[in-house]
């Protein structure tokens, strides 16, 4: 590759007006210095601009909100020691509400959240979440995690540290239990620009992201997300669960293909879907 660029080099005018035969010693840095020049002007006009319509995909705007339906199975222990599922449904609220400059001068969006198990019922306040973008990150605070969760320009093979901010080995309490919910987490875009339909609801533009997707005799790690262009997240999927089922003696004939959800000892498993947005 880099023999194949110092050729195309080679037969620039930067070059050809210079004899090999006619330099000195010092003067090959100097045809050195025109060559990468001249190659460097070549590699910059081949950058693509950015689809400044790929912000849509995370938009930031007072008034703005979207209603979800999360349903949700937590795994914990009982006072014998077995496990139990403790499955739930519930309903959120997202509203950005606000913005104020953080010590940079960066402007964030405030976006409160709200929860409620009947939406016959008034939401109730639960917390309160920064967002933030650029012209190449689009950035989510909460609970004092600080996620990347895109980047620009992002075509189908773009890849990125989503948890950059984030020490991967450390711990939370899920349901009274430790876990290390970060491991092995890797961004990707599976899918950009395709017509999805996600409950009631059928979108032109819709972005899939992969955040994590790993597993091992202990542990699995999958979040995937979809957002539809003008709204943000419309799905969500997560599974954070760990099991000691395959650390048994004898190990169980089983062990690879028993399904997480029937192995897992503590975690969740978690599936959002958008039920109303403006």
């Amino acid at each position: 590759m880099i023999y194949m660029r110092i050729k195309a080099c080679l037969n620039t005018p930067a070059f050809l007006n210079v004899g090999f035969k006619q330099l000195t010693s010092s003067s090959y840095w100097v045809v050195f210095t025109m060559i990468f020049l001249a190659c460097g002007e070549r590699q910059i006009s081949d950058i693509a601009p950015i689809d400044s319509s790929q912000y849509a995909y995370f938009p930031l705007k007072i008034g703005k909100f979207v209603v979800c339906q999360v349903d949700s199975i937590v795994y914990d222990f009982d006072a014998g020691g077995n496990t139990v599922q403790d499955s739930s449904r519930t309903f959120s609220k997202e509203i950005v509400a606000d913005t104020l400059r953080d010590s940079s001068g960066e402007l964030q969006y405030i976006i409160e959240r709200y929860e409620q198990t009947d939406l016959s019922q008034p939401w109730v306040f639960k917390n309160a979440i920064t967002s933030s973008q650029t012209a190449t990150q689009s950035i989510r605070t909460e609970d004092n995690w600080r996620f990347l969760k895109l980047v620009f320009p992002m075509d189908r093979r773009s890849e990125w540290d989503g948890n950059i901010w984030i020490d991967e080995s450390r711990e939370i309490e899920i349901a009274g239990e430790r876990m290390r919910p970060f491991t092995n987490w890797a961004y990707k875009v599976d899918s950009i620009d395709v017509q999805a339909i996600v409950g009631q609801f059928s979108f032109d533009s819709t972005l899939l992201v992969t955040e994590a997707d790993d597993t091992n005799v202990i542990e699995r790690r999958l979040s995937r997300v979809r957002y539809a262009k003008h709204i943000g997240v419309v799905w969500r999927e997560q599974w954070i669960l760990d099991s000691q089922y395959c650390n048994q003696v004898p190990l169980p004939t089983d062990c690879e293909t028993r399904p997480w959800p029937q192995k897992a000892e503590k975690g969740y498993i978690l599936r959002q879907t958008i039920l109303s947005f403006n």
